[in-house]
C-alpha cells in the first residue's frame, strides 16, 4: 500500500471536498475521545510569495486563518485552514491527531484519499491546459509576417 505523508494528506484534505475531512473526522470521533487543547480561533499568517524574475521571496501580506488543537489517544493534532472555518479546522486537527497516534487507517479511507488526489490532479491539468491555450508567444509577435510585407509594397 502506498504511503501518504502528513503533508500530502493535509493537501488532499484542504483542497478536496470538505465532506471528505468531515466524514473521516466524524468516524474518528465516534470511536475515540477527542480532547480540545485549544478551541478554534482566528489568526493572521504572513503569505510568502516567490517573485519569478529575480527568484527572490517577499511577503505579499497577511492571510486570515483558523487554527484548532486537539488530542486523540494521547497524540496532539493541529488543524489550520485559510479563512474562517471553525469546523474544518477541528476536523483537520482530529485527523492529524489520529494519524500521529498511529490509529489504524481503514483501507477505504486510504483509497478515498488517493481517489481525491487523482481528481484534484485531473482538475489541475485541465486548468493548466485552459491557461496554456491563452498563452501569447511574444517571440513570434516580433517577427514580421511575410504576407503582410508583400501587401504593403
Amino acid at each position: 500500500m502506498e504511503t501518504i505523508t502528513r503533508r500530502r494528506r493535509t493537501r488532499i484534505l484542504v483542497l478536496g471536498p470538505a465532506s471528505l475531512r468531515h466524514e473521516w473526522a466524524d468516524e474518528i470521533r465516534a470511536h475515540h475521545t477527542v480532547e480540545i487543547l485549544e478551541p478554534a480561533r482566528s489568526g493572521l499568517v504572513m503569505a510568502k510569495v516567490r517573485e519569478s524574475a529575480r527568484r527572490g521571496q517577499f511577503y505579499l501580506g497577511e492571510v486570515l486563518v483558523t487554527e484548532a488543537k486537539v488530542r486523540v489517544a494521547g497524540a496532539p493534532g493541529l488543524g489550520l485552514l485559510r479563512g474562517w472555518d471553525e469546523a474544518g479546522a477541528f476536523d483537520l486537527a482530529v485527523i492529524d491527531a489520529a494519524e500521529r497516534a498511529a490509529l489504524p487507517l481503514p483501507t477505504a479511507w486510504h483509497q478515498r484519499l488517493l481517489n481525491t488526489e487523482a481528481a484534484l490532479e485531473a482538475d489541475r491539468t485541465h486548468e493548466r491546459a485552459a491557461i496554456e491555450a491563452t498563452r501569447v508567444d511574444f517571440q513570434t509577435m516580433d517577427q514580421e509576417d511575410p504576407n503582410l510585407a508583400r501587401e504593403s509594397s
